[in-house]
């Protein structure tokens, strides 16, 4: 993947090195950033934390890499093949059509706006959305 960085005191202000997440705050505290780390071409590495890069730009990648994952976008109306552990309100049929209406960079799906979520799902595609078509 690529990270974009954004410090402008960072000697590679500016630049998109091949790198990752090398260390995640999973539970969102907020007293932890997200570590990455990049190598330039030239193999020296840099690590730097979630407010030294375009973490937009980061997610956006992980979120494309998943809809690949999945064979599905958001919009999409899908069978759920298999849910995966996460939870949906009362009378939620995973027997029927449903349409995606949300998916992060971590693999999570929601379906019919918050009805449903699943953690890391296998569907089959029904119709495609707009999404598909822009």
């Amino acid at each position: 993947m690529k990270v974009k960085i954004i410090d402008p005191n960072h000697p590679c202000f500016g630049k998109e090195l091949e790198g990752g997440i090398i260390y995640f705050d999973i539970y969102h505290r907020g007293g932890r950033p997200d570590l990455y780390e990049v190598s330039t071409p030239e193999g020296k590495r840099y690590r730097l934390l979630t407010d030294q890069i375009d973490a937009d730009h980061y997610e956006a990648q992980e979120v494309n890499e998943e809809i690949e994952r999945l064979g599905a976008n958001v919009g999409d109306t899908v069978m759920v093949i298999r849910s995966g552990s996460g939870g949906s309100n009362a009378g939620f049929d995973w027997n029927v059509p449903h349409v995606i209406t949300r998916i992060d960079g971590s693999g999570h799906v929601e379906f019919d706006d918050t009805a449903a979520w699943g953690f890391r799902p296998d569907v089959t595609v029904i119709t495609r959305g707009e999404a598909a078509k822009i």
